[in-house]
């Protein structure tokens, strides 16, 4: 076998303690079909082997080539149940302009990056996950005997003493350090947004529009005044669950809005972080698209006169309630859009 096989590799950042999702779902597996990487992979991924040429040819034998392994690798990998991945980096070489010891001008040349084929496992958006662990675990005990079996080389260590006990948790090579945080989701907020259905992270498009927001100290419209400032029109509930649940009912019913008197059902979506949860609506590929400014006045806060002193004119919130009234104090139950409308980008979810 030509190749001796690494654990390590330089080029890749490394993020102590982040770790990949598992990926226990089926895998396509084909052989000798090439799966490699692109941006839309990760951001992060499992790092399990890199494969390059015994330097001394004394040691050179008959066997895979260094791509034949990852090949097999990620092959076997795929079966597994893992979705591995080839990733080849050619040899960089680059000439520099240096003096020597006598001071006379002369031309260097340098490897500025090393050849190189590698098998990444993995895409993961963020860390500390319990089935990125088992992932992670599982990839070190794997079998990879076989590449010792066709001939290939590996020097075990006592922190590395099979070939694949040195796999550890790294970044997308494709990706940039901005682009891995911008991409990156808490594994906290995966699980809060996958157990419930118009979760944000079905959006299909590139932006969504923020319209109501409830917090720990979740606003809940409650005055019966409705000549009162937004300001003063609010109570305070101190519960995290009851603010979920009021964006879930309130998404839900928004969904379903020609059940309650309603000319058309909003396009409605749910979103919960570790502070409060959210309601947006619409889903769009771009911030510039037409529709965004007509949204934001719809459900944007108006100013409205007083019916006592009509020269005097207050925010007062828009709001949708069930069943549709004129009259919110006539209505069974009702939520307050949020005064300033918001665009955010979509999440979403690699798993």
């Amino acid at each position: 076998m030509r190749i001796a096989l690494v654990s390590t590799i330089a080029l890749v950042l490394i993020a102590n303690g982040l770790t990949p999702v598992f990926a226990g779902y089926r895998v396509e597996a084909e052989k000798n079909k090439v799966y490699t990487i692109s941006k839309e992979h990760g951001p992060w991924m499992i790092m399990v082997a890199s494969f390059s040429r015994v330097r001394d040819e004394s040691l050179q034998t008959e066997g895979l080539s260094p791509r034949e392994a990852a090949m097999e690798l990620m092959y076997r990998l795929r079966k597994a149940g893992i979705p591995a991945y080839v990733f080849e980096q050619q040899g960089k070489v680059e000439r520099i302009a240096t003096q020597n010891r006598m001071q006379q001008a002369e031309e260097r040349i340098y490897a500025a990056q090393r050849g190189m084929i590698c098998v990444l496992a993995g895409n993961y958006t963020g860390s500390d996950a319990d089935d990125a662990k088992r992932t992670l675990d599982f990839v070190k005990k794997f079998d990879a005997s076989f590449l010792l079996d066709q001939g290939g080389r590996f020097k075990p260590t006592p922190g590395q003493p099979t070939p694949l006990s040195g796999a550890f948790l790294t970044i997308n090579p494709l990706l940039t350090p901005e682009e891995v945080q911008a991409a990156s989701i808490d594994p906290l907020l995966v699980k809060l947004n996958t157990q419930y259905d118009h979760s944000l992270f079905e959006n299909k498009g590139q932006y969504t529009l923020v319209i109501a927001t409830f917090s720990g100290k979740s606003s809940r419209y409650a005055t019966e005044d409705q000549e009162k400032s937004i300001l003063d029109s609010f109570t305070i509930s101190n519960s995290l669950d009851q603010a979920a649940s009021d964006a879930w009912k309130m998404t839900d019913s928004m969904r379903n809005a020609t059940k309650f008197g309603y000319d058309e059902n909003l396009e409605a979506f749910l979103w919960h972080d570790r502070h409060k949860s959210i309601v947006t609506i619409g889903s769009f590929d771009s911030p510039d698209d037409p529709r965004i400014p007509r949204l934001i006045e719809r459900f944007s806060a108006k100013q409205k006169s007083l019916q006592a002193n009509p020269n005097q004119q207050v925010l007062v919130a828009e709001y949708f309630s069930l069943p549709k009234v004129n009259d919110v104090t006539q209505a069974k139950q009702y939520w307050l859009f949020d005064p300033n409308p918001r665009l955010m980008k979509v999440p979403r979810s690699r798993r």
